[in-house]
């Protein structure tokens, strides 16, 4: 049992170990303008999220210094968007 006793301090000091190496990337400051552009190409490269609503939201929303008027804005180019996959194709109209 003598040796278990050795054994738990190790094992404790384990995650102190694991904690002290990923720690010089938690000093890491990240810019609200990387960060921002991080998550825009994380939605735009991403095949489980729509392709034009994440550009909406990047052109719009997720940047640094948005437009007065960003939430008109983006709701416009939804709206536009949702307007145009709602319309029949032409070929459709046509046949």
């Amino acid at each position: 049992m003598e040796e278990d006793e050795r054994a738990a301090p190790a094992d404790a000091v384990a995650p102190d170990v694991i904690a002290a190496l990923a720690a010089p990337e938690a000093d890491v400051v990240e810019t609200p303008e990387a960060f921002l552009t991080d998550v825009s190409f994380a939605l735009k490269s991403s095949d489980d999220v729509d392709a034009d609503l994440a550009a909406i939201l990047s052109d719009h929303l997720l940047t640094v210094t948005p437009h007065d008027n960003v939430i008109a804005n983006a709701k416009t180019a939804i709206l536009a968007l949702a307007a145009e996959r709602a319309a029949p194709d032409e070929e459709q109209a046509d046949g």
